[in-house]
């Protein structure tokens, strides 16, 4: 168990030196990956008043830690259910409620430790569950009231929240989270725009009883004549510990925007803290995130003297400080979104004035790269909400996405479909090097045919590069870099050659580095060396090498020679005599045994394991003043 743990530490820190590596922040706009597809409703719209679309999807997306993706969405009164199984390339559609059933104008979604899904809505009454028959006074349909709709029970079923009172204007849906005991959390304000509607209410459904407890006040303001909390923008965040941030923004009549959040213990809500810095308009203009070590980042746009938002980043809950975003000086920040993959790699989206959206990355949340413009045909893919997954259980998505929605025409009436835009960009990593499987190194090939197998490489790799030559720098190789799998048959090898190969891989991003470079020695008699004979004199590698307990020795003779070859061991003591005498020209051969071997004078005995030199010095008999001698190296591995 020692060994297993120890390993596991080892292999984790190499990953760890590995990512570091690849993640360099000068490499990374080179890894985006941008993807989108296109979620349509399918339904027309009727003739009505203001209903939900665009940014009030916003707390409407859930992902599980098994990449299972939950949307819901409202669309002409009538609520949407959406689920990917296939990282948003495909959705199924499922419409929860008929046109008679509500009209529903907001939705937030959640999902419990069991899979099972809910969806908070908040439904008017000019015609609700409370009041079936319809209510045609203008005073009652900012009358709100809450239900929660689920499919627990293996069918959906809709509960019952909370109903208005008749001092006050009703709970806007806001946003659902799971705690650690599986109860579901809904969490709305009073509908207060124009209004007294400085208040926020909370209602547990207990995952023992299924039934819904009281409504509880999270937060309310007395401190303005008329106070508005913006409904349409909570960011809920919960950490690693049960904790919950709900970073929540109201707007005063006679000064800025104010931003504040309240923080739930597992237990009670916190007192709201304001946060004075004087933001910028609400939507989009803030945002809050968890990373992988439990740390909460709340950042907002604040407002300086120039009128030029100046974005703020605090880091758990200290004092705020400015983000460096590489920005142009005549570049302004609009909105941003953010997030935190399973790596710890912080990605902002950006939306700067009179321009595409923009990403750009940190690893820190203060310090961030240049930012990388949307491609042109993605951009409607990306600055709507930026969506998250289960922080709870630890997990985060390695993807940032993001769901946008395009309004259909209201022109003419009915008024036409609505188009949900799912994008996602993801960080690609750099291609790992192969690992070379055969030909081994220092392996001998007997054929003029060879094939090269190697491991497969990482992420995501298309296409492998495999050079070939006879000179260890590579001078004048072969190169075949369209290989789409890990071998390749290589059948232009030359006799007696050695030979160098190495491999590199690409993906999306960019070629990796090349593997290792491995040698062998192609030994064979071609078809052409039975024809004539060699044209100088040639000692080759033994194969194999190493050897046990017997490898063969191959060597040319250009001309009939004297010749004489020995084996040594590695202090120059001569342990073999293989050949003394007079040769023919030609293509020799012999085989050399570590069993039994007897030098000059010697008695027989058994090498043992460990280095060995062969010698071959040889001289024409016809012309004594033309000689050749060439010592190699062996092995003999027992």
């Amino acid at each position: 168990m020692k060994k297993l743990i120890t390993h596991l530490f080892i292999s984790a820190l190499i990953l760890f030196s590995v990512l570091s590596e690849i993640r360099a922040d000068n490499n990374l706009p080179d890894s985006l990956i941008f993807q989108g597809s296109q979620i349509d409703t399918g339904q027309t719209w009727r003739t009505a008043t203001a209903t939900s679309f665009g940014h009030y999807t916003i707390n409407a997306y859930f992902e599980e830690p098994n990449g299972n993706e939950h949307m819901a969405y409202v669309d002409n009164y009538k609520l949407f259910y959406f689920k990917s199984t296939d990282n948003g390339v495909t959705w199924s559609q499922e419409q929860i409620t008929t046109g008679h059933e509500g009209d529903i104008q907001n939705c937030a979604l959640t999902v419990d430790t069991a899979g099972k899904v809910f969806i908070g809505i908040s439904v008017h009454d000019l015609y609700n569950y409370a009041n079936p028959t319809g209510i045609t006074s203008t005073t009652q349909y900012f009358l709100f009231d809450a239900y929660c709709i689920n499919n627990k029970s293996g069918s959906w079923l809709t509960e019952l929240v909370g109903l208005h009172s008749s001092s006050n204007y009703g709970p806007k849906v806001a946003g659902l989270f799971v705690d650690a005991d599986n109860n579901v959390h809904f969490i709305a304000n009073r509908y207060g725009w124009n209004s007294y509607g400085g208040i926020a209410w909370e209602w547990v459904r207990n995952s023992n009883t299924n039934t819904w407890g009281t409504v509880k006040i999270i937060v309310e303001f007395t401190d303005a004549g008329i106070d508005r909390l913006i409904y349409d923008t909570y960011t809920i965040v919960p950490d690693h510990l049960g904790n919950v941030t709900l970073l929540m923004c109201r707007s005063l009549p006679s000064t800025a925007t104010r931003l504040f959040y309240v923080r739930y213990n597992g237990t009670t809500w916190s007192a709201p803290v304001n946060i004075t810095d004087t933001v910028a308009v609400a939507w989009n203009r803030f945002d809050a995130v968890v990373d992988t070590a439990g740390h909460t980042y709340i950042a907002y746009l604040q407002n300086n003297a120039q009128g030029v938002p100046v974005l703020k980043m605090m880091t758990d809950f200290q004092p705020a400080q400015t983000v460096s975003l590489n920005l142009a000086p005549d570049d302004t920040l609009y909105y941003f979104r953010l997030h935190c993959n399973s790596e710890g790699l912080f990605t902002m989206y950006l939306t700067i004035r009179n321009q595409n959206i923009h990403t750009t990355f940190s690893r820190d949340a203060i310090n961030w790269s240049d930012p990388v413009p949307t491609p042109d045909n993605l951009k409607n893919y990306m600055g709507g909400l930026i969506v998250r997954t289960d922080a709870r259980g630890g997990y985060f998505t390695d993807y940032c996405k993001q769901i946008s929605a395009i309004a259909g025409p209201r022109s003419a009436q009915p008024y036409g479909p609505d188009t949900l835009l799912y994008g996602s960009i993801r960080i690609l990593g750099i291609p790992s090097s192969p690992g070379l499987i055969t030909p081994p190194n220092s392996a001998t090939v007997d054929s003029s045919s060879v094939t090269f197998n190697w491991t497969s490489s990482l992420p995501e790799v298309t296409h492998y590069w495999l050079e070939i030559d006879t000179t260890s720098q590579f001078n004048t190789p072969f190169i075949d870099s369209t290989i789409t799998t890990t071998d390749y048959i290589y059948n232009q090898l030359e006799a007696y050659k050695t030979y160098y190969w190495k491999v590199k891989a690409k993906n999306q991003r960019c070629w990796g580095e090349f593997s290792e470079v491995n040698t062998f020695n192609a030994i064979f008699v071609s078809v052409d060396d039975t024809k004539e004979l060699p044209a100088k004199y040639l000692l080759a590698q033994n194969h194999p090498n190493p050897f046990n307990p017997s490898t063969t020795i191959l060597f040319d003779l250009p001309v009939e020679s004297y010749v004489m070859l020995k084996v040594f061991n590695i202090l120059g003591k001569e342990v073999a005599t293989l050949i003394d005498g007079r040769q023919e020209a030609g293509y020799k051969t012999i085989e050399f045994s570590a069993e039994g071997v007897s030098a000059s004078g010697g008695n027989a005995s058994t090498l043992a394991s460990g280095i060995y030199f062969y010698r071959l010095d040889a001289t024409s008999v016809h012309d004594p003043g033309k000689s050749f001698t060439q010592v190699k190296k062996m092995l003999l591995m027992k």
